[in-house]
């Protein structure tokens, strides 16, 4: 979890110079307070230390365990699909690094997998039940529910018209705010959406990926079996209430066949999804039931 590149635009409040250093340094401590809790690229951070730790039982923070057990959630819907144990996987494909992926071998796949699988950690309130190997993971999740903490940061201040932006996770309070679906392989958009009092995240393969031996593969692991998911999919965006839904979703729908994700969406409240695939060099789009009330 890096939370950089954050983007606040407002409108209702005229404030002082000094109102908006307090404003900016509060979103700052906010994402900073994030970043110690969810990390993994933090040693210190409280996620890496669960990681570490060799103790069957660790009592955790009440974020960490809110989150985790928001991630869990999205683990059983997907039956197992979306997994946030899967980092070790990745890992060995070099997908996390900016050397050169590569296709690890069988044995090394076979392995990692033995500590790999949401089922091996449970949490109960503030007790957090693990396998010693298993590692979580919370990236998928944690850059939309910060964007839900500076949300909720900025309604206690009293602010009614805003848009929020962390690596490009959305949400929005107030009416007429207008954003984007970027064109996964083109420079431009394929959609404009009515994001107001609304949260939106897009997931893609497009921006990770190699090609060996006449195939690619991208960096959305199947934690079943070790190696990347073989789905079309290109980009996947899910427009819900909270923005930490709309993330996780988002990769969730990565994992999944289309028509499981739609099906799946399609019985939710407040939450629906776009999909683009790339059949035979053909752009082919999917939509939830309700998508297109968004679109402009």
């Amino acid at each position: 979890l890096n939370l950089t590149g954050t983007g606040i635009k407002t409108q209702t409040i005229d404030a002082s110079v000094n109102d908006k250093i307090v404003i900016k340094d509060g979103i700052e401590n906010i994402l900073s307070d994030i970043n110690s809790k969810f990390s993994t690229y933090d040693n210190d951070s409280e996620l890496t230390r669960i990681n570490h730790s060799k103790l069957k039982q660790i009592t955790v923070s009440d974020e960490v365990s809110y989150l985790i057990n928001k991630a869990l959630y999205y683990c059983e819907i997907s039956d197992g699909h979306y997994d946030i144990t899967v980092a070790p996987l990745v890992k060995i494909w070099n997908f996390e690094s900016l050397v050169k992926s590569t296709i690890p071998s069988y044995k090394t796949i076979t392995k990692v997998l033995q500590d790999v699988g949401y089922n091996k950690i449970s949490i109960d309130h503030n007790i957090l039940n693990k396998k010693n190997n298993t590692t979580i993971d919370l990236n998928s999740i944690a850059k939309g529910y910060a964007v839900d903490k500076i949300y909720l940061y900025l309604k206690d201040l009293g602010f009614e018209r805003f848009l929020i932006e962390v690596g490009g996770e959305l949400r929005s309070n107030g009416d007429l705010w207008i954003a984007g679906i970027q064109h996964p392989e083109l420079d431009g958009i394929v959609s404009k959406i009515n994001l107001s009092n609304m949260s939106m995240a897009t997931s893609g393969t497009y921006n990770n990926n190699f090609t060996h031996n006449n195939l690619t593969y991208a960096h959305i692991i199947n934690p079943k079996t070790g190696y990347p998911y073989k789905y079309s999919h290109i980009s996947a965006t899910v427009i819900a209430k909270e923005c930490s839904d709309a993330d996780a979703f988002a990769t969730m729908a990565l994992t999944m066949n289309s028509d499981e994700i739609i099906s799946i969406v399609n019985k939710m409240d407040d939450v629906e999804c776009y999909i683009v695939k790339i059949i035979e060099n053909e752009k082919i789009e999917f939509e939830s039931e309700n998508f297109n009330k968004f679109i402009v």
